[in-house]
């Protein structure tokens, strides 16, 4: 018998709202919860349907993963391209690329979180699909660099390492920040961009 071939396209109903207030419910639960502990029913009791309702909306449970992790990344890629538009020179364009990629981590701490965490629950063409995206997401900030680097405003080193270590240090923000710590937005900034930059400024 044949199998059953994976479904890659989830279902687009009229109701997007709807779909979207979904998504936001099975974030929460599979941040909460884990992925994998999570099933169908606990997101259909969640957001007030059937289950045979829910999949009006999608075709599975990865539908809901995948579309979220999809949606975070290509979200903080249209965020970070929008701040950059801002942006001269290098030295301004990689400042403002970390305060962008610091605002979002805490505006959206759940689906980050969810994406560093269960973005290996997906299939691999699933995972190939994501990986692309991220891809253009992270060629953006090594762009700057190389861009500062060729104008001698920044150390010659694998580009590549110092964007992974300047998204290491921001994505490690959704784990501990917390409003009532009393550390407010504008200080993680400034700190965060004074000890990446110092590190990396030639002179």
């Amino acid at each position: 018998m044949a199998q059953k071939r994976e479904s890659l396209t989830p279902k687009w109903p009229e109701g997007h709202d709807r779909l979207g207030e979904i998504l936001a419910c099975a974030a929460n639960l599979f941040y909460e919860q884990g992925y994998h502990a999570t099933t169908i029913q606990d997101v259909a009791d969640q957001v007030g349907l059937l289950k045979g309702s829910l999949y009006y909306y999608i075709n599975s449970k990865e539908d809901l993963l995948y579309l979220t992790l999809e949606q975070v990344i290509e979200n903080g890629d249209e965020y970070l391209a929008s701040k950059l538009a801002q942006a001269e020179g290098p030295v301004d364009k990689l400042r403002l690329a970390i305060e962008a990629e610091i605002e979002y981590i805490i505006q959206n701490q759940v689906t980050v979180g969810l994406f560093l965490h269960e973005f290996h629950a997906l299939s691999d063409c699933r995972r190939r699909k994501v990986i692309v995206k991220m891809h253009q997401f992270e060629n953006r900030i090594t762009d700057i660099v190389r861009e500062g680097q060729a104008a001698g405003a920044f150390v010659d080193c694998d580009p590549r390492l110092i964007v992974y270590g300047i998204l290491g240090m921001c994505n490690w923000i959704y784990r501990w920040y917390r409003s009532s710590q009393g550390i407010n937005l504008d200080e993680i900034k400034s700190a965060f961009t004074h000890l990446i930059l110092k590190g990396i400024l030639k002179g």
